[in-house]
């Protein structure tokens, strides 16, 4: 190459450069006007970084503060606030139900998104994007969720909650006291898996986390780093930068187990200790499955059953017993209720639970208090008025339990423990002061076909587990390793699921008992 063309190839070089950085940066600004001026959405008020780049909703999602950022934008923007360029959080009763109540021919108008999609086409039942493949799942599993069967699994709660019972009884009047968080999930996930697939994880024996408990927590910040990633596909690659690799064996191992507790479970069809969930997925008179694909959907649908059955289960229990010990009044009102009850331990059953209003009236304001589900549920818009807004087709639209269940516009002292806006006005605790409070408008366990299938199940295992340990305990919290509700709020993480801050509680046995 002669001296002259590597000089012109030299002086090339930054015109091109200059060329090729000026086209990027006038791509970006055109951009930037089009989502800012002249989206379909460009109406909607917002953060402006979230109104041109996803930049917004990355960035607290994975500060595992996504709700509170949502919660702000609310207050601040609107009852629709614009959180991405393509995508609307909704905030109104009415439009939770505009969102989540539409169907045609038992299929959801508004279609779920791939926010929770774990790649192989895994599907199941919390994760299936396709409607159709999840009614066929649903409707497998609809008699599961009923009463009568219900009551036939009421047995496998017992064992478990007197497991706890008998294990706080030995180590929990310590005055250390206990971790909330690790017995609540431990309680939840040997329940949890005992009903889903009759598998025995013996959590509280060996006080500390299964294989598959380990797994879910320890990759739970890192399957919101994916799910943040699709939507920056030219530098996805980068999110295995996130992974956990100290828990990368342990991941290896649960796939493991999981495959041969399946083959195991598939060959104990019609020969097993107690009735689970499983009987529904897959019953005994049916054919095993021969391929592949067929093994995988029925493994997935059962973890999903399972982890279904731990996360709102564990946050519950340890929502109703923190927020008691902040409210010594209404745990006394709670407490004389539960004791007044039952003269004896064994008397406490599904059917004896089910007349105890003020504690229903407690699980209730938990769940406002600690709305389970802050992913947002993003649905896709077929094309539809919400609230009296038309959202173009295709257009992400998600709710925000999170923000509604803690707003003061639909709830009278909306950030405070407050159980008697739950009660009937013929109960002696009842007061009028909560008489306006949008308690039909919160979706505790969402709308339409999506909506939580085993709310009954999960209701009765709240009020066993709460009645058992109340007329068993005084719950106080570990003077020296104790949290108030300003801490609560402050270290609360949301991503796949919660990370509760933790709290040392005493369970004191309650003299005679």
């Amino acid at each position: 190459m002669a001296v002259s063309d590597i000089m012109f190839d030299l002086a090339a070089t930054p015109l091109s450069m200059t060329i090729l950085v000026g086209a990027i940066s006038l791509y970006v600004a055109t951009r930037c006007i089009y989502l800012v001026y002249f989206h379909p959405l460009s109406k909607y008020p917002g953060p402006r970084l979230a109104a041109v780049s996803n930049l917004w909703y990355a960035y607290h999602w994975l500060s595992g503060r996504y709700p509170f950022a949502v919660e702000k934008a609310l207050e601040q923007y609107g009852d629709i606030v614009r959180v991405a360029p393509n995508e609307l959080v909704l905030f109104t009763p009415k439009a939770f139900t505009d969102v989540y109540s539409p169907q045609h021919n038992g299929l959801e108008a508004f279609r779920k998104t791939d926010f929770q999609n774990r790649g192989a086409n895994l599907g199941g039942i919390v994760w299936e994007e396709d409607p159709v493949r999840h009614r066929e799942v649903a409707r497998k599993l609809a008699p599961a969720w009923s009463r009568r069967t219900v009551r036939t699994m009421e047995p496998i709660m017992h064992k478990h909650m007197d497991y706890f019972v008998a294990r706080m009884k030995a180590i929990g009047r310590e005055a250390d006291g206990v971790s909330l968080v690790d017995w609540t999930h431990w309680v939840a996930w040997d329940t949890s898996a005992d009903l889903a697939w009759n598998e025995e994880m013996f959590a509280m024996r060996d006080a500390k986390n299964p294989i598959y408990l380990d797994v879910l927590l320890g990759f739970n910040a890192f399957a919101t780093v994916i799910q943040v990633f699709k939507r920056f596909p030219l530098i996805s690659p980068l999110k295995y930068l996130f992974a956990p690799i100290a828990k990368l064996s342990s991941l290896a191992q649960m796939e493991k187990n999981t495959r041969i507790s399946l083959d195991k479970r598939i060959a104990r069809r019609g020969n097993l200790p107690h009735l689970d969930l499983f009987d529904f997925i897959m019953p005994a008179d049916s054919p095993p499955p021969t391929l592949r694909a067929d093994v995988l959907h029925l493994g997935s649908v059962a973890l999903q059953v399972m982890f279904a059955g731990f996360g709102p289960m564990a946050d519950w229990y340890y929502g109703v017993l923190f927020f008691l010990t902040q409210e010594p009044k209404y745990y006394q009102f709670l407490t004389e209720e539960i004791r007044n009850a039952f003269q004896s331990y064994d008397d406490i059953t599904l059917t004896t639970t089910a007349q105890l209003p003020y504690e229903e009236a407690c699980l209730e304001e938990t769940i406002r208090l600690l709305a389970t589900n802050t992913t947002g549920l993003p649905r896709y818009s077929p094309g539809a008025m919400v609230d009296g807004h038309y959202i173009p087709k295709g257009i992400t639209v998600q709710s925000s339990v999170f923000a509604l269940s803690r707003s003061n516009r639909f709830f009278h002292d909306a950030r405070c423990f407050r159980p008697q806006r739950w009660l009937p006005p013929s109960h002696q605790l009842y007061d009028a002061a909560f008489v306006n409070d949008a308690r039909k408008g919160l979706p505790a366990f969402s709308l339409g076909p999506r909506a939580c299938s085993g709310r009954e199940l999960a209701w009765a295992e709240a009020k066993l587990f709460l009645a058992k340990v109340l007329w068993q305990f005084d719950v106080v919290q570990a003077s020296d390793k104790g949290l108030d509700m300003e801490a609560f709020e402050r270290k609360q993480l949301h991503y796949g699921f919660m990370v509760k801050p933790d709290v040392n509680v005493r369970f004191v046995p309650v003299v005679g008992r």
